[in-house]
């Protein structure tokens, strides 16, 4: 069998080894559609970090569809910037496509959602937008009344109409070769408009584009054979299916199957297999770390046994070991690593050369996917640490990440560091985050940082909390405080017995009843809805999600995948949930909130877990050992309670401003 560092060719084009970047879209474009710089670095990094193809963002076909960073292949005077952009992945070795799209009901749903409407109500069918878009209707509680106050519907295309589109998909994969790129890639998936032909919810025509699996696929096929036409027989054509689309009343594996085949007969050169439905299925787009690394390989897997052309997958993965055995096991030709890559470019070649434990590992947090929450200077933002002229003695308290990191980075600019922890532990909170359902992963951004910190030589002093004297005896130029927050309750609750903090109840370092509310409807030290996900897999009988917010897990809007799995378990669970509510007491046998219509309700429980209300602790310890250095430096949560994207930058920043 193949191993993952074996070349691969497809139709006519050879590519040097089977890691794969996906299309995933950055907003980073100008105002035409353009690639910026930003956008050029962020795909150079990962074309140097070795990965043998990878797939330009989707853009647009359409020549009106610019603007908001989104790219456009739809206009001639775009060419010259795409030009630039290939010739700069190609001195890499790297062979790049482009996928295309066409703006329909997904970008038409999101303006609606925005304000900004679209010519873009399109489809095969007039179909039941609330039905089309439940995964929305979870989310935004509001979303119904949307759809009825601006009357948003979708209108099905006439024959000409299509034909008049799939030119434009033409047109649009001619500019993409014309731009160096070497093949192209068609957007049939996650509800996309030729994705939509393909789904029978989407898809209630009678005529030659409904009906069947097969009748289903002559859009797509319509347009595989007009871009053959307009770029000649050389250059590879590729389409992107959601081989399964993860709802009940979609296509399953089954008609994936069917359609792949169809694909192969059309002429497609290679099948790039994804999952899910955007506005149905988000979190087999934007997987969260609930899902496994390589929990949807099994679909390309199925595919590839039913087609002869190169087939690509994808899942979430995560380790290139995992990936290289998916290639070895014949379970796709090409495997996609999407946020991996983005967390860690040069994991290719970090896998060549043997540096498994350099390798940053993507902890599927969905917080920050341009540039990934390891660092604030990578991706789109990348940029190179440079040696600092004045060298300092940092002495570092704390050795979570922050500390880490300021640590890590410091030493590479050339400074001398030490880290001092007061307990026997280094990581900070994340041990206790990743103890959470399903967050084991995010103590792989600790073991990374503890691997950086041992090959650097920095010493970790565990269980040393420091006295003044000790810390001015050190010598520092710089303190830097990096010690961390701790957890509260309201001061009128506090003493009573029964409340538990967020932290207390995930380590299970005081007892809980068997009957829980969970209060704070946001995520992780603002909020307690993975907390519920927790304790309800664990054997508790949550009763009610309870806070004062108006919406459940705001933090994580943005992170759709991650977002719609802890709202579907709550409401598969039918836990109750109480927003803009207050808490108003806690006794043995209830907790008594005041709900959002000013009622005041009694919710039967023996145990309140308080989610929320961090203190930091850096201005007590600033007072503390003023006076021992020049400068102290508080960084992370010591400063103000944050999240891991904060933290890290906040790391990073200081670190990189010392001279």
């Amino acid at each position: 069998m193949p191993k993952i560092s074996d070349s691969i060719t497809i139709r006519d084009m050879e590519v040097k080894n089977r890691f794969g970047f996906p299309p995933m879209l950055t907003s980073s474009s100008d105002l035409e559609g353009c690639p910026t710089q930003r956008t050029i670095t962020g795909y150079e990094v990962k074309a140097r970090g070795g990965v043998g193809i990878m797939t330009y963002e989707a853009a647009q076909v359409d020549p009106w569809a610019k603007g908001g960073g989104g790219a456009n292949i739809g206009n001639d005077a775009n060419i010259p910037a795409y030009k630039k952009l290939t010739d700069t992945i190609h001195k890499y070795g790297t062979k790049i496509g482009m996928q295309i799209n066409k703006m329909a009901m997904i970008g038409y749903t999101f303006g609606a959602m925005a304000g900004v409407f679209a010519p873009a109500n399109i489809g095969p069918s007039s179909i039941d937008v609330a039905h089309a878009t439940s995964a929305f209707d979870m989310m935004m509680p509001m979303w119904g009344d949307t759809i009825r106050t601006k009357n948003l519907k979708i209108r099905e295309l006439n024959v000409d109409e299509i034909s008049d589109i799939q030119d434009l998909y033409a047109a649009g994969a001619k500019r993409v070769i014309d731009s160096g790129f070497d093949y192209v890639m068609v957007h049939s998936a996650h509800g996309t408009l030729p994705c939509s032909f393909l789904s029978p919810y989407f898809n209630k025509r009678t005529d030659t584009y409904g009906g069947t699996v097969e009748k289903r696929c002559q859009f797509i096929i319509e347009v595989v054979q007009k871009i053959r036409e307009a770029i000649g027989e050389i250059p590879p054509i590729m389409v992107r299916i959601s081989a399964d689309e993860l709802v009940h009343d979609g296509n399953r594996i089954e008609q994936g199957i069917e359609i792949a085949k169809n694909l192969e007969k059309a002429g497609v050169d290679c099948i790039d297999v994804s999952q899910g439905i955007i506005l149905r299925s988000p979190f087999g787009i934007t997987i969260p770390m609930y899902c496994e690394p390589g929990c949807y390989m099994h679909l390309p897997e199925a595919v590839k046994k039913a087609v002869n052309i190169p087939v690509m997958g994808v899942g979430g993965i995560n380790d290139p070991r995992m990936a290289d055995e998916f290639i070895q096991q014949g379970k796709a030709d090409i495997v996609n690593l999407g946020r991996q890559l983005i967390c860690d470019p040069e994991t290719p070649n970090k896998y060549f050369n043997g540096q498994i434990e350099d390798i940053k590992r993507c902890i599927g947090c969905l917080q920050s996917c341009g540039t990934c929450v390891y660092d604030a200077y990578s991706g789109l933002d990348h940029k190179e640490l440079t040696p600092s002229s004045e060298l300092k003695r940092i002495i570092i308290l704390g050795a979570g990440l922050a500390g880490m990191e300021v640590a890590r980075v410091a030493k590479l600019r050339g400074h001398d560091v030490e880290i001092y922890e007061k307990s026997d532990k280094i990581g900070g909170l994340m041990p206790l985050v990743a103890a959470e359902y399903k967050k084991a992963r995010f103590m792989q951004m600790v073991d990374w940082l503890e691997a950086q910190i041992k090959k650097l030589k920095i010493p970790i002093h565990l269980n040393r909390d420091l006295s003044k004297e000790e810390v001015k005896s050190l010598n520092p130029d710089i303190l830097v405080l990096a010690t961390g927050s701790n957890a509260t309750i309201p001061v009128n609750l506090q003493g009573k017995p029964n409340i538990l903090t967020q932290d207390e109840a995930i380590l299970k370092s005081k007892q809980i009843g068997k009957k829980v509310v969970v209060w704070g409807l946001n995520a992780y030290w603002k909020g307690g809805i993975e907390t519920v996900t927790t304790l309800g897999e664990e054997g508790y009988n949550v009763k009610a999600l309870v806070g004062s917010d108006a919406v459940v897990g705001q933090l994580l809007m943005g992170n759709a995948g991650r977002r719609m799995y802890l709202l579907r378990y709550i409401r598969d669970k039918k836990i109750p949930v109480y927003t803009k509510a207050k808490l108003v007491d806690v006794t043995d046998k209830a907790i008594i909130i005041q709900d959002s219509e000013g009622k005041e309700q009694e919710i039967e429980a023996d145990t309140l877990v308080y989610c929320g209300a961090r203190i930091a602790t850096g201005k007590a310890l600033n007072e503390k050992f003023e006076g021992v250095a020049p400068e102290i430096v508080l960084i992370g949560d010591c400063r103000r309670p944050q999240d891991i994207k904060a933290v890290m930058t906040d790391a990073q920043k200081f670190a990189r401003s010392l001279k």
